[in-house]
């Protein structure tokens, strides 16, 4: 964990088992798959993307920690919820079905969150179908909005298959970042 401190986000793990892009958009999304860098070491996968959402680290920490209704807004996921909270310490599981071409799995993850609240995420993999997950997701404020910056390590409990795994995991991560960045920009113009 001791280089995660720097970077975090709670969904890598069903990412790399693969999301399902969803509906085609109308416009270009925030984020592109040749932003996402994924390096894989035998079954395991590192992940780092930046990202700019034009939103104040306020909205975009609270879409990032909205568990409770994670699975609204983010493909694939058909159940998130918190199952224990401590102050800035939570316990959350989420399940879906993942999707990628030809390939199809559920998943399940239970997971250790740390909140450093409006500045990082760090999120430790405890249960679930996955071997390993370590994350942190860094905020900060920027002119015009937020820079996020993600890092992951997960070693999937499913090896993903050599030419798909990379592939995969850099589309589905960049679906999910979407997916979130959208609901973002949603719920800023709501309040406005």
């Amino acid at each position: 964990m001791q280089g995660l401190r720097k970077t975090s986000l709670p969904l890598l793990a069903s990412l790399l088992i693969g999301w399902s892009a969803g509906p085609a958009r109308a416009q270009t999304p925030p984020l592109d798959e040749s932003d996402v860098h994924v390096v894989r070491a035998g079954d395991a996968f590192t992940v780092d993307v930046e990202m700019h959402p034009p939103v104040p680290p306020r909205q975009a920490w609270a879409v990032l920690t909205d568990f409770e209704h994670m699975a609204r807004f983010v493909p694939n996921l058909s159940a998130s919820e918190v199952l224990e909270r401590d102050g800035n310490h939570l316990k959350i599981k989420q399940t879906g079905a993942a999707h990628y071409a030809v390939f199809s799995l559920n998943f399940d993850s239970i997971r250790e969150v740390q909140l450093d609240p409006f500045r990082q995420i760090l999120v430790h993999g405890i249960g679930g179908n996955v071997k390993k997950m370590e994350s942190a997701t860094v905020l900060e404020p920027e002119s015009g909005g937020t820079h996020l910056h993600y890092h992951a390590e997960v070693t999937p409990q499913t090896p993903l298959p050599p030419l798909v795994g990379p592939a995969a995991v850099r589309q589905q991560t960049a679906a999910q970042f979407n997916a979130m960045i959208e609901e973002m920009l949603r719920r800023q113009q709501g309040s406005n």
